[in-house]
């Protein structure tokens, strides 16, 4: 049985911009990607909030920016909670493509669009998958089997197959790569036959990739000329994505003696770079099969890097000897710390920014590429400044305001809370309530909302002293520090009522003293086991100091630990401590964890300086993308021959060239459809097929029969 097919294009259509679109399968209804560009434009976010309640599960087809940058701000701020499906590298490099991302931003700027606690949540909510793993889906999607194919571009990139029943399929394929790599295997979008719908891009439409040799050989001979002159060569590079072909591409060129490189350094700099290696070197059996190969029969992998040093700020690759190589995040050179060494290298003539992807036009490095003979530039130089005098008074003021309104908030929630407890437990307890007892509680409960604490306190004192002349036995002096033998009677409005409301007899209040022992009684005295608190003076000279190997990282397991003490208040300095001062030793002296762990207090400011910058340095792009080009798109095309076909993500240009070609070749049997954004393209196979929803007085009313 054919089913409803619709699209709707979210973002990326006729630009170069993030990739997301919503796909319709009768009652269920993907999300294809969830990108968002450098720029965090919110023209794409309100298209986002207009669809994201319909959404029933979200498919990731690679761990950048473009496909998965917006997840974590609709799953924190527009409460998206469905499934997202993805394979386990994307879901390992996309948790390090957003830290990284949030930390270049809030480095520089008070950054709050979406916090570490919004990613983490994010990625709570995926399903990881294995190449060729069919899932069927459950619900509205029950029939659906949705099935993640290699695509190449990008380690664990998926290309999508949708399939119902055995009858149609469809096919999300977009950024696929057919060309093997050094750390990557080509697509296998050349195994898919005639589907029903095929949703691919035409981004590289009018662009020829190149020879792998000739851009090898390119990226070589302005490495060697930079380095002979003593200058620095600056790549700019992704977090988790491209890099790890460029990393491999640069050891083997250390490593080989006759290249001349292995004098001068090496460095990959983000700021979860050790992270990010680890994570591939994880990951061998999603590379390509040579290094399968070489791991099975050799036990060698080739992400033990020994010639490329990670670093993790500026500080540490100070230390790094110069002249010297970096591989640094960010490749749009909007933030991060490319941004900040091309700043510092562009004016001299020496050195060389070598830029390895096409990033969103308006960015800095699009700019770059696409106007090559620019002499000079202006650039917008960010930087956080500490509060002071007048400004920090506002500030503290402000956050004054801010805590006097949570903490009444929190108040009025906590009596309407033991309000709805009191009549709980009335209830429960069948207790009868005569009609003074009830206009009483009524009245103390306007007298609660009424009063305020203090005289709330003089209440309570008068009480007492009620209680004191009808029983002179001290129990009025303890009612305080016991309030589980206070009778109901003469119960205090603050406390909780633990009985019910029926006239009780004093009783003698008796203290149990109990004493904290272990398993085998032993009596435990925790004064002895108190840590003493260092002064600031001497946190400050212990700082200093390094115990232990200082070449050790952080481990994945304590990365939830330094990225949450980064984020607990807006506005807050990002305390990003080397990984060379904090080696992975958990026998490291107390003094150093409690200062490392401790939170900055110090309110910042963002001051946003506008600075011209001559272009004195070479500056060279060179392809390291991975995409297919044009007559690699039409060879494929040929070889599948969908029944119909959807183009996305393209300027005007490229989707109406490969459009003409599809049409003259005739390709394609059905319609060929190339949406903007907005727009909802129904590609329903069976022309008179509609979706018909009855209301249940409708279906009541209907006699069926058998024919």
């Amino acid at each position: 049985m054919a089913s409803i097919l619709k699209l709707q294009v979210i973002g990326g259509a006729y630009n170069e911009g993030a990739l997301a679109y919503l796909l319709q399968t009768d009652d269920f209804r993907f999300l294809l990607d969830c990108g968002w560009d450098e720029n965090f434009s919110p023209e794409i976010i309100e298209e986002y909030k207009r669809h994201i309640k319909s959404v029933d599960a979200v498919l990731i087809t690679y761990p950048d920016i473009y496909h998965l940058g917006a997840l974590p701000y609709l799953v924190g701020h527009c409460g998206l909670k469905c499934p997202v499906y993805a394979t386990i590298p994307v879901y390992k490099m996309g948790q390090m493509f957003m830290y990284d991302l949030h930390q270049s931003r809030s480095n520089s700027e008070d950054f709050t669009l979406f916090t570490l606690d919004h990613v983490d949540a994010a990625f709570d909510l995926f399903i990881q998958l294995k190449y060729d793993q069919s899932i069927p889906l459950e619900g509205n999607g029950q029939g659906l089997t949705i099935t993640p194919l290699p695509a190449g571009h990008m380690i664990g990139g998926a290309i999508w197959k949708i399939s119902k029943e055995g009858e149609e399929e469809i096919v999300y394929a977009v950024d696929y790569n057919h060309k093997k790599e050094r750390h990557l295997n080509s697509s296998n979008l050349t195994k898919i036959s005639r589907p029903t719908l095929l949703i691919t891009d035409a981004l590289n439409t009018k662009y020829s990739q190149g020879q792998r040799k000739t851009k090898d050989a390119q990226l070589l001979t302005t490495i060697l000329e930079t380095m002979r002159r003593d200058g620095n060569v600056l790549i700019c590079v992704d977090t988790a994505g491209r890099v790890l072909e460029l990393a491999l591409l640069l050891e083997q060129l250390w490593r080989n003696e006759q290249s001349g490189l292995f004098a001068y350094s090496l460095a990959l700099l983000n700021n979860f770079s050790f992270q990010v290696i680890e994570f591939a070197r994880s990951q061998v059996e999603w590379m390509s099969d040579k290094i399968v190969r070489q791991f099975e029969e050799n036990r060698a992998n080739p992400f033990h890097l020994r010639y490329v040093k990670l670093c993790h700020d500026l500080n540490e690759l100070e230390k790094v000897r110069a002249p010297k190589v970096v591989l640094a995040s960010q490749p749009d050179l909007e933030c991060g710390f490319a941004r900040d060494l091309f700043i510092q290298w562009v004016e001299n003539d020496k050195n060389s920014i070598i830029l390895t992807t096409r990033t969103c036009p308006g960015t800095l490095a699009r700019e770059l590429i696409d106007k090559p003979n620019l002499t000079t530039i202006e650039v917008e130089v960010r930087r956080k400044v500490p509060l002071e005098g007048v400004e920090l008074e506002e500030y503290m003021e402000r956050q004054r305001i801010l805590n006097e309104q949570n903490a009444a908030k929190a108040q009025a929630e906590k009596k309407k809370s033991r309000k709805l407890s009191k009549r709980s437990i009335d209830e429960e307890m069948d207790v009868d309530v005569s009609v003074d007892d009830y206009e009483e509680e009524e009245e103390d409960e306007e007298e609660e909302e009424e009063d305020d604490d203090d005289e709330n306190q003089d209440n309570n004192k008068s009480k007492l002293s009620t209680t004191d002349t009808i029983i002179d036995t001290g129990l009025a002096d303890d009612l305080k520090g016991n309030s589980l033998h206070t009778p109901s009677s003469i119960r205090l409005p603050s406390q909780s009522p633990f009985a019910p409301k029926r006239k009780a007899f004093a009783m003698f209040p008796y203290k149990e003293e109990k004493y904290v022992c272990d398993d085998y009684g032993e009596i435990i005295n925790l004064d002895d086991y108190m840590i003493i608190e260092t002064k600031p003076s001497i946190a400050n000279d212990l700082s200093s100091i390094n115990f232990g190997d200082s070449d050790e990282r952080h481990p994945f397991s304590e990365l939830t630990d330094i990225t949450n003490n980064n984020n607990n208040t807006p506005g807050m300095i990002m305390m990003q401590q080397p990984a060379t001062t904090v080696p992975n030793n958990q026998s490291q002296h107390p003094s150093i964890q409690q200062v490392q762990h401790q939170p900055s207090s110090i309110p910042f400011k963002t001051l946003r300086d506008k600075r011209e910058l001559k272009i004195n340095a070479k500056v060279l792009y060179v392809d390291f993308e991975a995409r297919s080009d044009r007559e690699s798109i039409e060879k494929l095309l040929n070889q599948i021959k969908p029944k119909n076909l959807i183009f996305i993500h393209g300027t005007q240009d490229c989707i109406e060239q490969l459009d003409k070609y599809c049409t003259a070749r005739q390709i394609v049997q059905g319609r060929i459809f190339s949406p903007h954004i907005g727009e909802i393209v129904d590609a329903t196979t069976e022309r008179n097929l509609y979706q018909v929803c009855f209301i249940f007085n409708t279906v009541a009313v209907i006699d069926s029969c058998n024919y």
